[in-house]
C-alpha cells in the first residue's frame, strides 16, 4: 500500500531521470493511471472468468452442503443393521483460528497433512480409514463477526489458500471426512472501542453466531434423525413449511401453527418466548409440557429433536458414534449473545452484579442448555451410550487471572465460583458431569496440549475418574511463558471451596487433580474408541521442519495522488522489502505488522497553473521506516505512517523537505473483496526545509494530499 510523492522537480534526481517538461511528467501520470485502471481491470476478469487456483473449481461447489450431506450419510450409515461402530478413530482439532493479521489457515494445512499419513505408533498400521469423523472444536476464524473471515474460511476448505496457493491437504481431508464443529469465543468476537467489563465484552455478538450457522447451514444441519438437538427457537419460512407439509396429522400441523409465528426475519420464531412467565416454577412446569409436546411432532417430520426448548441462539447438539454419544456444548456461559437469554438475564437480575446468576451453565429452567443435556443423559442411560462431552472452552485451565474479564470471567461462572467473599456460589451443569460417570471430557481454548484427570470423591462411594483433555494447538498463537499447573490447582481450590457450601450431604463431596501434563506446539488429538469406551487420546505433533515458513514478501505499490494548494499531481513506485510481526517487539500488538518502506516518483506542482506559484516538475523520494499495517475489526486492513520523511527535487532552487504522516486502507473491501488491493489514503506534510538556495516559498503551501494506490506481491 502506497502514499502520493508531490512536489516540484530538478537538480541532480531529475537529471537522472531526465524530465525536464511538465507535459513529458503529464504523460507519465497518464500512463500509471492507465496501469491502474488495468490492474484493476485484469483482477476483475481474473476473477470473472475462473482464473483461480485450479483447487478452487471442483470444491467451490459448497462445503456448506458437501458437509451436512457427509454427515448425515455418516450418521444414518453407523445407524443400520451391521454398521455400528465398535473400534474407530476420530480427530479433535481445537483453535484452527486465522491470525488477527491474515487469513491463512497454513498450521491446519500441515496438520491435515499429518491426519492423511496417520499410523498406530506401535504396530505402524496406517489409520487414515479408520479415522470416521473431524471435531473442530471452535475458534475457527478470528473475528466471527466478520463475513470476510468466513468467506476465506470456506475458501481454505475448498482448498485456496488467500495468498493464491493451495490447501490441497486441508481440502483432501474435509472431503474424506465429515465435520463436526463447536463454537468457541472467536466465532462470536467483535472489537470494540470500548473496554469490556464483567458484564458485556467482546465475545457476544449476535452477528457472529449468525455466520457460523450459515457457514454450516444450521437449518440443514438439525433438520436429521440422527442429529440431537431441542426444539427449535426459529426456523426459516421455507423449512418450517417443509416441515409442515411431512406430518399427516392435522393435530401435528395445527400443533405447530399455535406455537410458531412468522415474523420481519422471514422465520418461524416459538411464540413461548415472546411473553414467557418469569416465575421459575411457571416456567419449567410450562417449558417442559411445551417441550414434550413439540418434540414428537418434529420427530415426526424427520428431526431427532429431545424434549428441551433452545435458549434462541444456543449452540449444542449431540450425535451417536457406536456405542458413544458425543455431547458439543455450547460454552458461552454468559449468555449475553442469545437475546431472548439476556432479556429473561436482565428482567430476573436487574442489578448487573446479579446478572451471572442466569448462564448456559446453571441449574435453571431458563437454561435450555442445561434441560438439553438432561434430555441426552436420559436417552443415553435409557438406550446404555457412554456420554462423551465436549466444549470450546477449559473451565479448569484457562490462563491467567481466575477472576480477571472475558474467557476468565466466562470459565468462572461455568465452574458456578462465588463472585463474592460473601457468597456460597452456584450450582453448575458442571458440577452433574464432573459427578457422574462421565469418563472423558474435551474442550480447547487453550493454545496447547493439557490433560489431567479429575477424581471426584464422596463419602461412601467408590472414587470416579474424568480424564479431561485439552486440544488448542491447531494454529493459534502459542502465550509465552513456561508451562504451570498453578490455574488447575488454584480452581480446584476454590470448586471445592464451592462444594463445602452446598447444603446438606453435597457439601462432603470433593474433587482432586490429578496427573496433569501439557506440552506446547502445534498438534491435532486422534482418540481411539472401541466398543463405546475411549482407549486413548494422543497428541500428534507437526515438527516444525514441517510447519510452513511465514515469507515475508516484498511489495509494490503504484499509486497516483491529487494534493491540495496549489493543486497538483503525481505518480509514484513504493518498495516494501517485507513485513514483520509487531508482536516481536509488544506481545499485544499481533494485529500489527511492521513494514517499512522507500519510494521514488514524480510529481506536477501547481498543474493547473494557477495562483502565484511557479509549475514546474519534481522528483519525489519518500522513507517510511515505521509504517504499521494494523488488521482491525472484521478484517480491514488500515496502514498508518506515523512518521515519514520526503524530499522534492525539481529544478534549481526548486527544492523542499517534508516530515509526513498518514493512514490508508482499502478503497472497496467488504462490498466484493475483489478490489482489496485497490487503496485510497491520506497524507499531511509538514514542509520543514528547502535546502541551501532554493526557492523559501516552493511547496510551503502544499500540507494535504489524497491518493490511490494498487498493492502487487511480489
Amino acid at each position: 500500500m502506497q502514499d502520493l510523492r508531490m512536489g516540484k522537480g530538478g537538480g541532480s534526481i531529475m537529471d537522472f531521470y531526465k524530465f525536464r517538461e511538465s507535459d513529458t511528467m503529464k504523460i507519465l501520470i497518464k500512463n500509471l493511471l492507465a496501469g491502474l485502471l488495468a490492474c484493476l481491470v485484469l483482477t476483475l476478469a481474473g476473477h470473472a472468468s475462473g482464473t483461480e487456483p485450479a483447487a478452487a473449481s471442483a470444491a467451490d461447489v459448497g462445503f456448506k452442503g458437501r458437509n451436512v450431506e457427509h454427515v448425515h450419510e455418516f450418521l444414518a450409515g453407523a445407524s443400520v443393521a451391521g454398521g455400528a461402530l465398535d473400534d474407530y478413530y476420530f480427530v479433535l482439532i481445537g483453535d484452527i483460528q486465522n491470525s488477527p493479521r491474515n487469513f491463512n489457515h497454513d498450521v491446519f494445512n500441515a496438520i491435515a497433512k499429518e491426519v492423511h499419513g496417520a499410523v498406530d505408533g506401535k504396530t505402524g498400521e496406517r489409520l487414515y480409514d479408520k479415522i470416521r469423523f473431524i471435531i473442530l472444536l471452535g475458534d475457527m476464524v478470528y473475528e466471527g463477526s466478520g463475513a470476510k473471515q468466513w468467506d476465506a474460511l470456506e475458501k481454505a476448505f475448498n482448498g485456496r489458500a488467500p495468498d493464491g496457493g493451495s490447501y490441497d491437504y486441508i481440502n483432501l481431508l474435509l472431503k474424506d471426512k465429515p465435520v463436526f464443529p463447536a463454537l468457541g469465543n472467536h466465532e462470536i468476537l467483535s472489537f470494540r472501542p470500548f473496554p469490556q467489563d464483567r458484564y458485556k465484552d467482546l465475545f457476544d455478538s449476535p452477528q457472529g453466531i449468525a455466520n457460523f450457522k450459515k457457514f454450516f447451514d444450521w437449518d440443514h444441519w438439525i433438520a436429521d434423525p440422527h442429529i440431537f438437538y431441542p426444539v427449535p427457537a426459529d426456523l426459516p419460512e421455507n423449512m418450517f413449511q417443509k416441515l409442515a407439509s411431512k406430518l399427516a396429522d392435522a393435530a401435528d400441523r395445527r400443533s405447530l401453527t399455535e406455537n410458531y409465528a412468522l415474523k420481519g426475519d422471514g422465520r418461524y420464531h416459538l411464540k413461548f418466548y415472546d411473553h414467557p412467565p418469569l416465575r421459575e416454577e411457571e416456567f419449567r412446569a410450562e417449558s417442559v409440557r411445551l417441550a414434550a409436546e413439540l418434540a414428537p411432532v418434529f420427530q415426526k417430520a424427520g428431526y431427532g429433536t429431545l424434549p428441551a426448548l433452545n435458549s434462541d441462539n444456543m449452540i449444542c447438539y449431540a450425535f451417536e458414534a457406536g456405542n458413544v454419544m458425543y455431547v458439543i456444548l455450547d460454552s458461552m456461559s454468559r449468555g449475553w449473545h442469545y437475546p431472548v437469554f439476556a432479556g429473561f438475564k436482565r428482567t430476573l437480575y436487574p442489578e448487573k452484579k446479579d446478572q451471572h446468576r442466569l448462564n448456559l451453565y446453571t441449574l435453571s429452567p431458563f437454561n435450555g442448555q442445561t434441560a438439553f443435556y438432561e434430555a441426552v443423559a436420559a436417552y443415553a442411560h435409557e438406550h446404555g451410550k457412554t456420554i462423551v462431552p465436549m466444549m470450546h472452552h477449559s473451565f479448569f485451565n484457562t490462563a491467567r487471572n481466575p477472576y480477571s474479564l472475558g474467557i476468565e470471567y466466562n470459565s468462572w461462572l461455568g465452574l458456578g465460583l462465588p463472585q463474592a467473599p460473601q457468597d456460597k456460589g452456584d450450582r453448575t451443569l458442571m458440577d452433574e458431569i464432573i459427578f457422574s460417570d462421565v469418563p472423558a471430557f474435551f474442550s480447547a481454548c487453550v493454545h496447547r496440549y493439557e490433560s489431567f484427570s479429575i477424581v471426584t470423591k464422596i463419602p461412601g462411594q467408590p472414587d470416579h475418574t474424568l480424564r479431561w483433555t485439552i486440544s488448542g494447538g491447531g494454529g493459534g498463537p502459542f502465550k509465552a511463558g513456561p508451562i504451570t499447573y498453578t490455574t488447575i490447582k488454584t480452581r480446584e481450590g476454590l470448586y471445592n471451596k464451592k462444594l463445602r457450601n452446598e447444603p446438606g450431604p453435597l457439601d462432603e463431596r470433593s474433587i482432586q487433580v490429578r496427573d496433569a501434563k501439557a506440552r506446547f506446539g502445534y498438534h491435532y488429538l486422534l482418540v481411539h474408541v472401541h466398543n463405546g469406551q475411549i482407549l486413548d487420546a494422543v497428541p500428534h505433533f507437526v515438527e516444525p521442519a514441517d510447519l510452513p515458513r511465514s515469507l515475508s514478501k516484498p511489495q509494490v505499490t503504484l499509486t497516483s495522488f491529487y494534493a491540495s494548494a496549489p493543486g497538483s499531481a503525481g505518480a509514484s513506485v513504493e518498495f516494501s522489502p517485507g513485513f514483520w510481526g509487531a508482536e516481536k517487539f509488544i506481545k499485544y500488538l499481533a494485529f500489527v505488522y511492521w513494514r517499512p518502506s522507500v519510494s521514488l516518483g514524480f510529481v506536477d506542482y501547481n498543474v493547473r497553473g494557477m495562483g502565484p506559484d511557479a509549475r514546474a516538475v519534481a522528483a519525489t523520494m519518500e522513507a517510511s521506516p515505521f509504517t504499521l499495517e494494523c488488521h482491525i475489526p472484521k478484517g480491514n486492513i488500515v496502514t498508518l505512517r506515523p512518521l515519514g520523511f520526503e524530499y522534492w527535487d525539481g529544478r534549481a532552487g526548486l527544492h523542499r523537505a517534508f516530515v509526513t504522516t498518514g493512514l490508508e486502507m482499502p478503497l472497496i473491501y467488504d462490498l466484493t473483496g475483489l478490489l482489496e488491493k485497490l487503496d485510497f489514503g491520506l497524507k499531511v506534510l509538514f514542509p520543514i526545509h528547502g535546502g541551501p538556495g532554493a526557492d523559501l516559498t516552493f511547496g510551503t503551501r502544499t500540507k494535504l494530499a489524497f491518493f490511490i494506490g494498487y498493492r502487487i506481491k511480489l
